[in-house]
């Protein structure tokens, strides 16, 4: 078997397993197209949020909210590039560009804010505040100016001021730490079929 026909082949396999990785459920979850919802969403980041964006044709774009207007929103990629102007109705998806904090000094709670409005009610999350205590627990509710959480293994939640935060970021669940174990495991063992398949394949020429 020629090597073109092999590369094919492997190509082949490989796409099949990463189709079918795709489809599991708990990776991604779907975000709302409706432009009054992602309005709504712009408007709590605020203007100078540093965003990630998800498009309807299925490109990603990064950069500075500069300007809110009632059908679009103005986005600038690089500081001296023109700001882009685009419709609410273009995005399926936004999310701060780092889902992670950390004060530098005296702690920015804008920031702490957007960043927890981008990990969302329910998620697991780690924060350390600048008394010194830290927490790891479940997000419950996002104010203005607080938001509270339920820390493992305790039946009380706990408020929180984004003035007082110190880093907060992700923290997986183990849930998602056996998802993420079971999609290593199927990339490795796909690896393995597309050898094994390949040398099938040339033994059988």
């Amino acid at each position: 078997m020629c090597r073109s026909h092999r590369v094919r082949a492997a190509a082949l396999v490989v796409s099949i397993a990463v189709w079918s990785l795709g489809d599991i459920p708990a990776l991604a979850a779907e975000a709302s197209s409706n432009p009054e919802v992602v309005r709504q969403e712009m408007i709590q980041y605020g203007v100078g949020a540093n965003l990630k964006l998800r498009l309807a044709d299925g490109k990603t774009l990064k950069g500075s909210l500069v300007f809110l207007g009632e059908d679009g929103f103005e986005l600038r990629g690089k500081p001296k590039e023109a700001p882009r102007r685009i419709a609410y109705s273009q995005v399926t998806g936004v999310k701060p560009a780092r889902l992670s904090y950390r004060a530098k000094g005296q702690p920015d709670a804008v920031e702490a804010r957007r960043t927890v409005l981008g990990l969302g009610v329910g998620h697991h999350i780690q924060v350390r505040t600048t008394r010194g205590a830290e927490y790891h627990g479940n997000i419950q509710t996002i104010d203005a100016d607080t938001f509270t959480m339920l820390p493992d293994r305790q039946t009380s939640a706990v408020q929180i001021s984004f003035s007082e935060v110190q880093v907060v970021g992700q923290n997986l669940s183990t849930g998602a730490k056996i998802v993420i174990a079971v999609v290593v495991v199927a990339t490795i063992a796909v690896a393995v079929l597309v050898v094994v398949y390949v040398r099938a394949v040339d033994k059988s020429f």
